[in-house]
């Protein structure tokens, strides 16, 4: 009887994580201290890292190689498009402008889309390097805020749309500057 009751035990703690010498994450960590440097988006880096270590391994799989110019929040969760397509809302600049991207599997019409209803302005539509999983095609497309809208010729605009059309996708864990901000997100917890 006792035998069974400990390898009932065992088994309880083994399913529940109790006996991991870890402990189980139920939210992720959050920076407190809003004088600290980039508070609003370390916060986003670490919720997104939290999700990612939590299974939601589609969500930022790819980002810039380097920081995006006038970063100022990343947008965790992202969204789930037609035909396997995954979007990101990255957002930038004095104006508060907004970088969707979107990963898919293959050419989407997003960028017809977002130019046929006047709804932003398309920066990027084409293939990411082979090797890149299973999705190899991505879109970057801007929009405004309320009170904004992208514009060519506005400097704000024209210098992200240059990053964004040109700028190398890497895996998350291969973006330098994401390590950074994580880092960074971390020893501001403690």
């Amino acid at each position: 009887m006792r035998k069974s009751l400990v390898v009932a035990a065992v088994a309880v703690l083994a399913v529940t994580g109790c006996a991991s010498h870890e402990p189980v994450e139920s939210q992720p960590p959050v920076v407190q201290d809003e004088s600290i440097t980039d508070y609003e988006l370390l916060n986003d880096v670490l919720h997104i890292d939290f999700n990612r270590r939590n299974g939601e391994r589609e969500e930022y799989a790819r980002v810039p190689a380097a920081r995006p110019p006038g970063l100022l929040r990343m947008t965790p969760g992202g969204s789930h498009g037609e035909d396997g397509a995954f979007a990101m809302t990255y957002q930038f600049g004095e104006q508060w402008l907004h970088a969707i991207v979107e990963l898919s599997p293959r050419d989407t019409d997003t960028c017809e889309t977002v130019k046929a209803d006047g709804i932003g302005l398309c920066v990027r539509d084409g293939a990411v390097p082979a090797g890149s999983g299973e999705r190899q095609h991505v879109a970057v497309y801007f929009t405004g805020n309320v009170s904004t809208e992208p514009r060519v010729g506005d400097p704000e605009t024209d210098e992200a749309a240059t990053f964004w059309s040109t700028t190398e996708m890497v895996p998350f864990d291969e973006a330098a500057w994401l390590t950074d901000l994580l880092t960074r997100g971390k020893a501001a917890t403690r």
